[in-house]
């Protein structure tokens, strides 16, 4: 675990969760473990960030002093959610697939302006990286495509990220993606 629990790449999702229905601590972990395979949760974690989220107020729960206390987000924790999406969308590392993946499932925390601008930003981002991979290819010159096979796979993931982001970004932009009511 980080030795600052907040950084915790589990807190997202998490917080994530409780937004879209407040739960019990194993109904939580029972959500993570099944939505979020590609994501290693181990119950005593969950139950750790819960109550670092609890002390953080971003997460209250009810009752306090029984084993079925029932999380819910806070103003606080609404907040911390969409700052964290948004900065994983927006800024985080182009080839963390985790990280972005789970972001994106909270995408609707954001307004949809904030959502297409996050998710612009990632797509020039994506442009500026597969300019520079096109350019090593290039200065690679007759190295054989095997010695380079993991830098053309990569720059076709990319490629295909940025098409499915640039779609995205004009579904939201024209109204054709739907949006979930915000709820203060």
């Amino acid at each position: 675990m980080p030795t600052n629990a907040l950084a915790n790449p589990l807190v997202l999702p998490i917080l994530g969760l409780v937004a879209e229905q407040p739960g019990h601590a194993y109904a939580l972990f029972s959500e993570l473990r099944s939505r979020y395979a590609y994501i290693s949760v181990r119950n005593s974690t969950v139950y750790t960030l819960l109550n670092t989220l609890v002390e953080a107020g971003w997460l209250h729960s009810e009752p306090r002093d029984t084993d079925r206390q029932t999380f819910q987000l806070t103003s606080a924790g609404r907040q911390a959610l969409a700052e964290r999406v948004e900065h994983e969308l927006r800024d985080g590392a182009l080839g963390n697939r985790t990280a972005f993946m789970t972001a994106l499932a909270y995408l609707g925390i954001l307004t949809p302006t904030e959502a297409a601008a996050a998710l612009q930003s990632r797509v020039d981002r994506i442009h500026q990286e597969e300019e520079r991979l096109a350019s090593a290819l290039d200065e690679a010159g007759s190295v054989p495509e095997l010695h380079m096979i993991e830098t053309h796979y990569y720059r076709d993931q990319l490629n295909h990220e940025r098409s499915w982001l640039d779609a995205t970004v004009r579904r939201i932009r024209s109204n054709t993606l739907a949006w979930p009511s915000r709820k203060s």
